[in-house]
């Protein structure tokens, strides 16, 4: 394996995993060759906001349990603690990192992670300034502090820090002063150039690497759909890794959301590149993950389709305008002679131009019924997901977007029915009725935030609309 550390880790905002999900995302990992799961996830308040109250024995023993299942599948699991407004100088903050360290390590937990990361960027408390020159000092004492006391209580596999700055070009003087004090057991966690990075590039890891003074271990934020991506399912492939990024950097660990089952598609594809990051080909990965996830090929095909049309994410910011759905309107469009300029302009990075869709219409019916075999198909993917699919905790995790897609394609083809019918007999006195019909499902459908065709079929109803009145 050309990684060293291949992880997997639970480390996102929003509701956290169950026991059952973290055991099965372990089983899901030790068959595609992942060797690290981090439990890290923001919203426990144990382990963030109320960091200071011990875990209840039976949450200890579940840890226990965690920790031994993952060690007989051959994954090092990591135990995170986020002390949220930590003291620097007082004994007693001190203490009770150590007691909640000591109490999994007790457990049989060995692997341990200081996460500053996501807060504020100076001291909170008047005696921590007095007693450090900088944030970097006061961190790097901790961090030896937590390694040196783990290491004389019992066994440690490893020891790691996520910084208060963990993205950026990687040459602060903060990060270079950690790379001075902390002790080079230490690993360290570093996103890249952003939170979430389009582009990770080995150029970039050496640097940040030579920085620390040690090799970086990337905390990947894909999958991740938390906070303010929740309404983007991110099931696409993991793209814009650099073939060699091994070489600059000890390894890679991926972030997925609160769901438990759709993060599986794209940590299939992850698990693929850091097996051959040379060789690696995101979109025969992703069919291959597909399959897999699903079970069976016509769920794989709904789940594709449905993947296209809500490809928007950090990896692929103009996926609101890809796909298939952008070629089948633009055909549309270019039999009609392009949408009324009455309804507006295109949205955001839609420009009309080669047709990659449906070929081009001889005339309007023709063009009609091209366009209704394809809304047909998007229908057939929803439900399938909706009502079909054998995976049913994948069905549960995708019915936001699932029924988002279904409402759109509703809409889109009563919108489509009503053009049809004024091209035809545009005193028909049943199209006010029709119009009004569209408008409201219309508005029922946008209720659903999930974001499906970047607002592209949404717009195509109302364009079908005000081609109909003139």
């Amino acid at each position: 394996m050309a990684f060293e550390v291949r992880g997997v880790m639970e480390g996102f905002y929003g509701r956290p995993w169950s026991w059952a999900e973290r055991a099965s995302m372990l089983r899901f990992m030790a068959e595609r060759g992942f060797n690290f799961f981090m439990f890290a996830p923001k919203n426990d308040p144990i382990h963030r906001d109320r960091w200071r109250e011990p875990y209840l024995p039976e949450e200890v023993a579940s840890f226990a349990e965690l920790s031994a299942t993952a060690a007989r599948l051959g994954i090092e699991f990591v135990f995170g603690l986020s002390p949220l407004e930590f003291h620097y100088s007082a004994a007693d903050d001190l203490q009770a990192v150590l007691d909640k360290y000591r109490v999994l390590q007790g457990a049989g937990v060995s692997s341990f992670c200081v996460l500053l990361d996501d807060m504020p960027e100076r001291f909170r408390f008047d005696d921590d300034a007095q007693r450090f020159a900088t944030l970097a000092e006061a961190q790097a004492w901790l961090n030896n502090t937590v390694l040196s006391e783990l290491k004389a209580s019992g066994p440690v596999r490893r020891v790691m820090f996520c910084p208060t700055e963990y993205h950026g070009a990687g040459v602060s003087p903060y990060l270079a002063e950690l790379g001075q004090r902390l002790d080079p057991a230490i690993d360290v966690y570093w996103t890249g150039r952003e939170v979430c990075s389009r582009d990770l590039r080995t150029e970039d890891a050496r640097s940040v690497s030579a920085t620390l003074r040690r090799p970086v271990i990337y905390w990947d934020n894909y999958p991740v759909n938390d906070a303010s991506m929740r309404h983007r399912p991110h099931i696409r492939p993991l793209i814009g890794r650099d073939p060699d990024l091994d070489q600059g950097c000890k390894g890679l660990v991926c972030a997925p959301g609160p769901l438990a089952e759709a993060p599986k598609i794209a940590i299939h594809t992850v698990a693929a590149y850091l097996a051959d990051p040379s060789g690696y080909e995101p979109e025969a990965a992703w069919r291959e993950a597909l399959l897999d996830v699903t079970g069976n090929p016509e769920d794989a095909s709904a789940v594709a389709l449905l993947g296209d049309l809500a490809r928007h994410s950090d990896l692929e910011p103009e996926g609101q305008v890809q796909g298939e759905v952008r070629g089948a309107l633009e055909a549309f469009w270019a039999a009609w002679g392009g949408p009324p300029q009455a309804a507006g302009p295109n949205l955001p990075g839609y420009e009309a131009g080669g047709v990659s869709g449906p070929a081009l219409a001889t005339d309007h019916a023709q063009a009609v019924i091209e366009l209704r075999v394809t809304l047909d198909r998007y229908s057939w993917a929803a439900n399938r997901i909706l009502h079909d699919m054998t995976n049913t905790r994948l069905a549960r995790d995708l019915q936001p977007w699932a029924e988002k897609l279904r409402g759109l394609t509703r809409t889109a083809s009563a919108a489509l029915t009503v053009l049809e019918l004024a091209s035809v007999n545009p005193g028909d006195p049943r199209l006010p009725n029709l119009r009004q019909a569209v408008l409201d499902d219309l508005y029922v459908v946008r209720e659903n935030f999930a974001v499906v065709t970047g607002d592209l079929l949404d717009q195509f109803a109302g364009r079908c609309l005000w081609a109909a009145g003139s």
